[in-house]
């Protein structure tokens, strides 16, 4: 393959040389011409990704997401086959008492059990972030739609 400023390139000259004038038929005419859809607007920066590309290189939003959804399901059960292999390692009894009862259990078990707890606050206080955050989103949408209706 040859370089754009390779001299044996037919048609072509170096890097130096002066720009040829343009074809006669190209000759400008004083009519004002649009420019193609995809050509750049003057002024305009160019931002990386950005480019529209046309529907059919698009890559299928589900793809992607079954690829995900696949991908966690086999995340998850490395991750329950690691904790199984915890609580099975971890079979000496402890005694526990939580508050007027008193009970012995594994100690991997209790383990298990108070990650579990755990996980469950922690989505308990996500899950009130979460509800918080949809009313202040539902009530930002009413005020844009009055101002909306207001502007017109």
């Amino acid at each position: 393959m040859t370089s754009p400023d390779d001299p044996t390139r037919p048609g072509e000259g170096t890097r130096d040389a002066q720009p040829s004038a343009p074809p006669a038929g190209d000759a400008p005419t004083g009519r004002r011409t649009t420019p193609p859809a995809d050509a750049p607007r003057p002024g305009a920066e160019h931002r990386p990704g950005t480019e529209r590309r046309p529907a059919a290189e698009t890559p299928e939003a589900g793809g992607r997401k079954t690829a995900g959804l696949w991908l966690s399901l086999i995340l998850g059960a490395i991750v329950l086959v690691l904790l199984l292999i915890f609580v099975l390692q971890n079979t000496a009894t402890a005694h526990f008492a939580y508050f007027a009862a008193e009970f012995d259990m594994q100690l991997g078990v209790a383990m298990l059990l108070a990650a579990i707890a755990g996980a469950l606050v922690m989505a308990l206080v996500g899950s009130v972030r979460m509800v918080q955050m949809s009313w202040t989103i539902r009530k930002l949408r009413k005020q844009q739609e009055k101002i909306h209706r207001t502007t017109r």
